[in-house]
């Protein structure tokens, strides 16, 4: 089937040629949309035979937003999924230069990685709304985590382990028909780095007005730049959202809060996975045990700005959770 995904024109990766879609509003062909411009609609059936001919999936009713296929699948229980954001594939070089200021040893090899598979990645963190409809429907089986008493509903889950995002992720799963997943480290700073080859998707550089981070209260000065007034009621995650996406469409991958990954913690990417088409996005996770670091990405609104940065690697153990810990999904596409 059809993936319709731009930053500034709106072209069929899938075929390198635009297709028409069923829209509920007019326009009803996709080459007269315009960017900026919310259009809902059903992606068009197709296969190397053309309009109309078989296909294995047309998805649940995506939403175009500035140039990105937005969707949320319908759970049996009632209600929706999270919003995912069709991903387009590509190549890109994961980790970082040693010339990068903050870097870190674990950062390299510097390697090309294929994002050959198609996913769809969560438009923002997992949040409490998302998470405690799981919790709630687990009974006994699952509580809802704490939420420091800075709010539930939009703010990221938080206080939630490894095993608590692939628990969800199972349930999703469950509750929807689709496979749902954490992201492999490779797809996760794929998705981060939307294209750019920056230490932030935003740049070089990254500030206060772009990202949830340097925030914690009673700390040096210079450990807490988003923070000047050293005011607890900043010193928490920020409503998902809060701040521009990247140019893939995705919220918050710098800051706010950790995302678990489903790698487990090796100190390098010597002999890593060149590619996502292999099972759970090409994650590392062979001889992964009960006692392995496994990985977080993106930092939180706690972090320096450094740890931030797209190549930044931090880990936990499996049955670790904090304030500054949560996770977003992806979902195999065909």
């Amino acid at each position: 089937y059809t993936v319709y995904y731009s930053t500034s024109t709106i072209s069929d990766l899938a075929a390198g040629s635009v297709r028409s879609v069923n829209a509920t509003t007019s326009p009803a062909n996709v080459t007269s949309l315009t960017n900026g411009t919310e259009y809902f609609f059903k992606v068009t059936a197709t296969n190397a035979g053309g309009e109309g001919a078989a296909s294995t999936e047309v998805s649940a009713t995506p939403t175009l937003v500035a140039g990105f296929v937005v969707f949320r699948d319908t759970l049996s229980g009632g209600g929706e999924g999270p919003q995912m954001v069709l991903l387009p594939t590509g190549s890109f070089s994961m980790g970082s230069p040693t010339t990068e200021a903050g870097r870190d040893a674990d950062e390299g090899p510097v390697r090309t990685v294929n994002i050959s598979k198609r996913i769809a990645m969560g438009r923002h963190e997992v949040t409490f709304a998302d998470y405690d409809r799981f919790a709630d429907a687990a009974g006994t089986t699952q509580t809802r985590p704490n939420d420091e008493g800075w709010g539930r509903g939009t703010r990221p889950v938080i206080n939630v382990t490894l095993a608590d995002a692939r628990a969800y992720a199972a349930w999703l799963s469950t509750q929807t028909g689709k496979t749902y997943r954490l992201p492999s480290e490779a797809e996760w700073e794929y998705a981060a780095r939307a294209g750019t080859p920056t230490a932030y998707s935003f740049g070089a550089s990254i500030t206060c007005s772009q990202a949830s981070y340097g925030r914690r209260a009673g700390v040096a000065p210079a450990d807490r730049p988003c923070n000047t007034g050293n005011n607890l009621g900043l010193a928490r995650t920020s409503v998902v959202g809060s701040f521009a996406a990247n140019s893939f469409g995705l919220y918050d991958m710098h800051g706010n809060v950790w995302e678990w990954v489903e790698d487990c913690y090796i100190a390098n990417y010597t002999g890593a996975p060149t590619t996502n088409a292999s099972a759970n996005g090409g994650a590392r996770t062979s001889g992964c045990g009960t006692t392995s670091q496994l990985i977080a990405r993106g930092g939180g609104a706690s972090s320096a700005a450094q740890n931030l940065r797209s190549a930044n690697r931090n880990f936990g153990a499996l049955s670790f959770s904090a304030d500054v810990y949560g996770f977003r999904l992806v979902r195999d596409l065909p």
